[in-house]
C-alpha cells in the first residue's frame, strides 16, 4: 500500500496512535488498556495496550522525517502553554497544535475505520483522507480547519468521531459528510479538530464549553466541560450554493490519488 502521506510505494511503517513524546507531554499513560466501541452495535474489540495501538501507514522517510519532528514540536508547545497560568499560545504553536491534530485525525481514522479500503479502492462518493494527509507531508496547514480545547476531568473516552449537523441537507445540496469531526481526551485536556471536506462553511458552532484555539489564547482561560466526546454537538452551516464545490472537491480527491507524481 502506498504511503498515505507523501503517495510513494516506499514499504509502510507503522505509526503510534499516541506517539511517547504526546503522551509525555500530557501525562497520559501508554500502559493504559483500550479497546475500540463499535458504534454500531456497541460491541468492544480486542483491548491491547496504548503503547500497542499502531497502524501501517506512513512510509520511513515521513515517520522519521516530518512526523517524527512534528511530534516533538507540539509536545513542547502543549507542555509551556500547560505549565504555567499566564503562558500564551504562539502563532507557531497554533500551527504545530493543527497540524498535529490533523495528522492523528488520519491516523486514528485510518486505524479505526475503514479508510484503508480508499487508498487502493477510491469511489466517487468519497473523500479519501490522502487529500489532507498530503498536504501534511508537503508542510502546509490545511487550510479552513478549526481546531478547539477545554479542561476536562478523567475520561472513559479517548476519542470520538463523526459528522456534525450540516444544513442545508437534500440530495443536490451538502450533506453531513462535507465536515469530519475528531475530539480527543488526553489527560486533563480536550482537544477537537474540525475539517471541512469541501468548502469553508457560513457558520461553524462547537460543543458548549469547547473555546476556539487561537494565539495568545492561556490555558487556564479555557472552559471546563463534561469529559464524554460526542462529534455530533458540532454545528455547521452553509449557504444553498454548495453544490458545485462538493463535485469539485470530488474530482481533485480523484486526480491526486490517481495521480501521486501531480
Amino acid at each position: 500500500m502506498m504511503c498515505a502521506f507523501c503517495l510513494s510505494d516506499d514499504k509502510s511503517t507503522k505509526e503510534h496512535l499516541l506517539s511517547r513524546p504526546i503522551c509525555d507531554a500530557l501525562g497520559v499513560d501508554r500502559r493504559t488498556l483500550v479497546a475500540s466501541l463499535d458504534g454500531r452495535n456497541g460491541q468492544l474489540g480486542a483491548a491491547s495496550t496504548l503503547d500497542t495501538r499502531a497502524v501501517r501507514l506512513p512510509c520511513a522517510t515521513c515517520n522519521s522525517g516530518w512526523m517524527s519532528e512534528l511530534e516533538g514540536d507540539t509536545a513542547r508547545t502543549l507542555r509551556r502553554w500547560m505549565s504555567r497560568p499566564d503562558q500564551r499560545l504562539t502563532a507557531a504553536g497554533v500551527r504545530h497544535l493543527t497540524r498535529w491534530l490533523v495528522k492523528t485525525a488520519i491516523v486514528f481514522g485510518f486505524a479505526e475505520t475503514d479508510a484503508r479500503r480508499f487508498m487502493d479502492n477510491p469511489t466517487e462518493t468519497s473523500i479519501p483522507d490522502v487529500t489532507t494527509a498530503r498536504a501534511l507531508a508537503a508542510g502546509e496547514t490545511p487550510p479552513d480547519v478549526t481546531i478547539g480545547a477545554a479542561r476536562v476531568a478523567a475520561s472513559r473516552y479517548i476519542w470520538g468521531a463523526g459528522n456534525p449537523t450540516v444544513e442545508p441537507t437534500g440530495p443536490d445540496r451538502i450533506t453531513c459528510r462535507a465536515i469530519n469531526v475528531v475530539a480527543l481526551n488526553l489527560g486533563a485536556l480536550q482537544l477537537w479538530v474540525v475539517m471541512p471536506v469541501v468548502a469553508r462553511p457560513d457558520e461553524l458552532r462547537l460543543p458548549r464549553g469547547v473555546t476556539r484555539v487561537h494565539p495568545q489564547l492561556r490555558y487556564r482561560s479555557l472552559r471546563g466541560r463534561h469529559a464524554d466526546v460526542d462529534p455530533t454537538q458540532v454545528a455547521a452551516r452553509y449557504s444553498d450554493g454548495t453544490t458545485e464545490a462538493v463535485f469539485a472537491a470530488l474530482e481533485r480527491a480523484q486526480q491526486i490519488t490517481r495521480c501521486p507524481a501531480a
